[in-house]
């Protein structure tokens, strides 16, 4: 998909409504603009997700867990055992 665009007096553009529309992009919305290469990219910033991430920031660090040893651990948690967790993150 590619657009012709100018540039006004003041720098602006126009990104074309089929592009605003497939990324999802209003009026206020963000972008990233960086400069690589001599070219230019735009990357929509998703609001969204940053206030979904900082919402579950805030519920995690509200959790008060207390680490447990592998002693005396229940059969139903035995799954959790650190060479089963090594094991699935593939670091044995």
């Amino acid at each position: 998909m590619e657009y012709e665009v100018s540039v006004d007096r003041q720098g602006r553009i126009v990104i074309p409504a089929p592009v605003r529309k497939l990324l999802g992009l209003s009026s206020g919305g963000r972008l990233l603009l960086v400069l690589r290469d001599g070219r230019i990219e735009l990357i929509p910033i998703d609001r969204g997700l940053e206030e979904r991430v900082n919402r579950w920031m805030e519920l995690v660090l509200a959790i008060k867990s207390e680490p447990f040893s592998e002693e005396g651990v229940d059969s139903e948690w035995k799954w959790m055992d650190e060479k089963y967790v090594k094991r699935k993150l593939g670091l044995c």
